[in-house]
């Protein structure tokens, strides 16, 4: 007979499948070892028969602890024993600038996100919400933070995050493993206080659940409101983005201008996590905010992993490292046939362009001495970039194509030598790099 905890938790997973995940069949259970991960791979092992699903796990092996090598081999010998896939993977967590907890977050999610599974599911429960919720709150954050987790978030442009448990506590989640007779690990580092969120599941809300008997209720009432607000944000905001970008020419600093100031600034913030630039301090945005709106050409904004510069009404990404930002730059110089053939030049048939697109032409990045020879005479290269609204640190790794006597005679998106052009010809152009025929 099935227990009653047992068929409560997989019915309820069941119906949050049907109702939200049919269609994503390939589940991928991140598996620490720990209580409420083996309760999730034991209750989806359970739901095999019934959905169309396969289930597998991933061990993510951080090596901080003394027993990590132990929980991977309770992990192997757990899934072998249930017919589970395992993946193990491990970790080198770097605490650059944060701390060790947030950096091994930081290599887990990364693991997640490299899955091919249409969902990584992970364990997290009513607990887990409560205290991520005060975290936020403890920390400074804004709506965004103490919406807590959502039960359902994209993770990559395939694979979403799904947490099934959320509506369980923690108690609920050891009574299933109780009655289904489930072993599993014990975490040393859960009972250390040092670290703000043991020290908030082992004191600070026991404490406060004595004063306040309905606090969680109250807080997953909140955080449910909080995630619909949110939503609604989210939506103005990417309604907002759209905007923004309608006339296909990035970011348009004049069509910002006329938002409110909440609204400018949240676009601003969105403009960073879109391109994955890291987080701003608000006195840096504000700031930056403010530069924008006084028409400051040359602003930047300094941000974790980029500067964001304002020119020619428009926001560039000037990245720190500039073979990140440009996958093809450390090639140079190079063939162009190489790079054509490397996929990161193209060929199309433009008004004037080279009669040939090989020719034994070389690729590399133009120097302050190279010109280029165009209807009204000979210009040197920057200069032309320069004219044509080419931020400053762009024109430095502007790529140029020169003939077999390292002469210039193309510009790479921008022109084809006079004397060299013919027309309906060949212009070499870069996907990402700006067009500036």
């Amino acid at each position: 007979m099935v227990s009653s905890a047992v068929s409560k938790l997989c019915d309820n997973i069941t119906q949050q499948w049907s109702a939200s995940m049919a269609g994503r069949c390939i589940l991928a259970v991140g598996l620490s070892g720990g209580l409420d991960s083996v309760v999730l791979l034991h209750a989806l092992t359970k739901l095999r028969d019934s959905l169309p699903v396969h289930i597998s796990a991933i061990h993510v092996h951080h090596g901080l602890s003394r027993y990590a090598d132990e929980w991977a081999v309770f992990c192997e010998q757990l899934c072998a024993s249930w017919s589970v896939p395992l993946k193990i993977v491990r970790v080198n967590v770097r605490t650059a600038g944060e701390g060790i907890e947030a950096a091994a977050r930081k290599a887990r999610y990364q693991v997640y996100a490299n899955s091919q599974a249409d969902a990584v599911v992970l364990a997290h429960h009513r607990d887990d919400q409560i205290e991520t919720f005060f975290l936020g709150a403890l920390r400074g954050g804004g709506i965004r933070s103490l919406s807590a987790m959502p039960q359902i978030r994209s993770l990559t442009g395939h694979t979403v995050l799904w947490r099934p448990l959320l509506s369980f506590s923690r108690q609920q989640l050891k009574v299933y493993a109780d009655e289904a007779g489930l072993k599993h690990i014990e975490d040393d580092s859960n009972s250390n206080c040092a670290y703000l969120r043991n020290w908030l599941r082992l004191d600070g809300l026991p404490y406060w659940r004595k004063h306040l008997p309905h606090l969680d209720t109250q807080i997953e009432a909140a955080v449910e409101r909080l995630q619909d607000e949110l939503s609604l944000l989210d939506e103005i905001a990417e309604a907002d983005w759209t905007m923004l970008h309608a006339q296909q020419k990035g970011f348009q600093i004049p069509l910002w201008r006329n938002l409110s100031a909440s609204r400018r600034r949240q676009q601003l913030r969105l403009f960073a996590h879109k391109h994955c630039l890291g987080m701003s301090t608000a006195a840096a945005l504000t700031e930056f905010a403010r530069q924008l709106m006084e028409s400051k050409n040359g602003a930047q904004w300094s941000l974790p992993r980029a500067r964001v510069i304002y020119y020619d009404s428009r926001l560039w990404i000037d990245k720190y490292n500039c073979n990140e930002q440009w996958l093809w730059l450390e090639l140079l110089p190079v063939s162009g046939s190489e790079l054509t053939a490397a996929r990161y030049l193209q060929w199309k048939r433009h008004s004037i362009g080279l009669e040939e697109t090989d020719a034994g032409m070389t690729v590399r990045l133009a120097d302050v001495q190279d010109t280029i020879i165009l209807q009204g005479g000979k210009k040197k290269v920057r200069k032309l970039l320069q004219e044509r609204k080419i931020p400053s640190f762009m024109r430095a790794v502007w790529p140029i194509v020169c003939d077999s006597d390292n002469q210039c005679v193309a510009v790479i998106n921008v022109a084809v030598a006079a004397d060299k052009g013919v027309k309906n010809g060949w212009m070499p152009l870069m996907e990402d790099l700006p067009i500036r025929l």
